[in-house]
């Protein structure tokens, strides 16, 4: 049985800087061997110029029209937390923020790391604060951390999805009023609720023993919660059903497993996987090894890349992907008798320290892939590649038609 194994970087795209990329400087000397014997290209995620998130993003790499099936990236942040959400649900994203005594959000992921025990330390106080909102406003909120200073909350009751961010996204500007999008009594209840949970979290925090530790080291503190990306449950067509393809996730970080999970991936773990660029791949890639025996198609999500790019870590970005490429060595001829496929969601540069619109490198290799003249994978040598230009879309059909899973059009 052929297999395919799907590596991506996220937010491993990148700009040139002195002449180099992440990706261009990384010693990888697998995936620059599958590089030189199969097809390289470039691809925009969504379309030429469009901003990726990486929920819009993967829906879209999947094979999922994110116009038509993106319903708020919170659904499947709760997903993937392990949630399992019912009809009339609204599911949000949330960061872990610092602000100041004015309310003024001085540092959005409240220094980024948030230690286990930490967490376990806010999901008390929320739940707390849940018992207060089913008690005053009859609505159930559950709330669920993730990785780091991500986490998601879940509004359960006469709710709506249509309220407006407390998250300013950016520094510096106050911590927002949630505010009811349309004119719906579901849509003023949801936001009466998003704005008490998030008052009642900043004045529990001065009692939290995670921020007398934070401050006594000199730490941003866990102040304040920002709730962003509302939204519910989109109605899917499976994986198996759409594009007859069996496929099995292996990520730590909520949204992706959420995504996956909501195209019918089954999702896997690995011991030294958590969504941050101190992962360590090695068990990753073992399992993944083991699962193409089983699956179709078999996704592996590297967070740390974006990770490093949102701190302007060039080489802390380099080093995630070298360290990804030592996991895969073991497997090489494993890997040289399946497809292989690398990629990134979006460019996040690390100049920018944002998602950007730029194309990023795609690479398929294959034992019957036309080999082309590139041997590197990178922004700067992809473009030259058999694969040209193509959209995040086309890649699950190209996938299926390489396993021979695809129904022909027409007769």
């Amino acid at each position: 049985m052929t297999s395919v194994l799907w590596v991506l970087f996220d937010g491993g795209g990148d700009r040139p800087r002195n002449g180099a990329t992440p990706f261009f400087t990384a010693l990888k000397p697998v995936i620059d061997r599958l590089a030189s014997l199969g097809s390289c290209g470039v691809m925009d995620p969504i379309s030429p110029g469009v901003r990726p998130g990486s929920d819009t993003s993967h829906l879209a790499l999947f094979g999922y029209d994110p116009y038509r099936y993106y319903t708020g990236r919170g659904a499947f942040e709760a997903l993937g937390a392990g949630l399992e959400l019912r009809p009339g649900d609204v599911a949000f994203r949330t960061n872990l923020a610092t602000v100041d005594a004015r309310g003024v959000v001085v540092d959005r992921r409240a220094g980024r790391y948030v230690a286990p025990e930490e967490a376990r330390e806010v999901e008390a106080a929320m739940a707390k604060i849940g018992e207060e909102v089913e008690r005053r406003f009859g609505v159930a909120a559950i709330y669920r951390s993730t990785v780091e200073h991500r986490g998601v909350l879940v509004l359960r009751g006469a709710v709506s999805h249509r309220v407006s961010d407390t998250d300013p996204h950016k520094t510096g500007e106050p911590l927002r009023r949630s505010q009811p999008l349309d004119d719906s009594k579901e849509a003023k209840a949801a936001a009466e609720v998003v704005n008490y949970i998030s008052e009642a979290f900043t004045a529990y925090s001065k009692d939290l023993e995670a921020n007398r530790r934070r401050a006594a080291r000199g730490e941003p503190l866990i102040n304040a919660v920002l709730v962003r990306g509302g939204g519910y449950m989109p109605t899917v067509e499976p994986l198996r059903q759409r594009y007859n393809v069996k496929g099995a996730a292996i990520a730590g970080v909520a949204l992706i497993r959420g995504v996956a999970k909501a195209v019918g991936m089954d999702l896997y773990s690995a011991e030294g996987l958590g969504g941050t660029k101190f992962d360590k791949f090695e068990e990753a890639v073992k399992l993944a090894v083991e699962l193409l025996k089983r699956y179709d198609l078999v996704f592996l999500h590297v967070k740390g890349t974006d990770s490093a790019s949102h701190d302007g870590d060039f080489r802390g970005k380099v080093d995630v992907i070298e360290r990804l490429d030592a996991a895969l060595r073991p497997y090489e001829a494993v890997l040289e008798e399946n497809y292989v496929v690398v990629t990134s969601d979006h460019a996040t540069p690390i100049s920018v320290r944002e998602h950007t619109g730029e194309p990023v490198p795609i690479l398929l290799y294959g034992p019957d892939v036309v080999r082309d003249d590139v041997d590197k994978f990178s922004e700067l040598t992809c473009w030259r590649g058999a694969l040209g230009r193509i959209r995040g879309m086309d890649v699950m059909p190209t996938i299926a038609s390489y396993l021979g899973l695809s129904e022909k059009f027409g007769e």
